[in-house]
């Protein structure tokens, strides 16, 4: 397994608490400066690289990806990618999947090789129905294997254990969702 590190650019940050980090005007602050010191084409850069690693250290076989939140577009965008080596794509309370944004991932559809796992939050202004309308027919339209599953009456977080939309039958429902999709895809 490996957890990258979307922010190494800027440098040493955080730790921030996830239950406060938002609500909390100075972690706010800082947290969106790192997100928005981060794009699409620098996370798809950067799978490449990862790729080579792991590849260097022996594993040479199809790699599923995962995201959250905002990882949750970047995973999609690295398997469009990088769709000879990523197989399986999962997002969970992913925001932005169908949005106006040149690289937003509907738009990458047609790239993918791999089978993905949208699990969306029931109550999320940053995925709301239309978005995921709009990306069930990009799926559709290029034949990608996919599920797009709304978790309904759970917030944007739910599956992280300090956040305080933390719900805990959620987030085993989205650990089994997730290991399916792998086991199922990767073996």
């Amino acid at each position: 397994m490996l957890v990258p590190d979307l922010f190494y650019r800027a440098g040493a940050y955080g730790p921030f608490d996830a239950r406060t980090a938002f609500s909390e005007e100075k972690s706010r602050t800082a947290l969106r400066a790192l997100i928005g010191g981060t794009t699409q084409e620098m996370t798809m850069r950067d799978t490449g690289a990862f790729i080579e690693a792991v590849a260097k250290a022996g594993v040479s076989r199809p790699v599923g990806v995962v995201g959250y939140c905002m990882g949750g577009s970047r995973a999609l965008n690295a398997a469009a990618a990088h769709p000879d080596r990523i197989l399986a794509a999962a997002s969970f309370h992913g925001g932005n999947l169908a949005s106006d944004a040149p690289d937003s991932p509907h738009r990458n559809a047609a790239r993918l090789k791999a089978r993905a796992y949208v699990g969306s939050a029931g109550v999320d202004g940053s995925f709301p129905p239309e978005q995921s309308a709009l990306l069930a027919e990009a799926f559709r339209a290029a034949g990608v294997d996919h599920i797009i599953e709304n978790y309904v009456g759970m917030g944007h977080g739910w599956c992280v254990p300090d956040h305080g939309v933390y719900d805990q039958a959620g987030a085993e429902r989205h650990w089994r969702r997730l290991l399916t999709l792998f086991q199922e895809t990767l073996g």
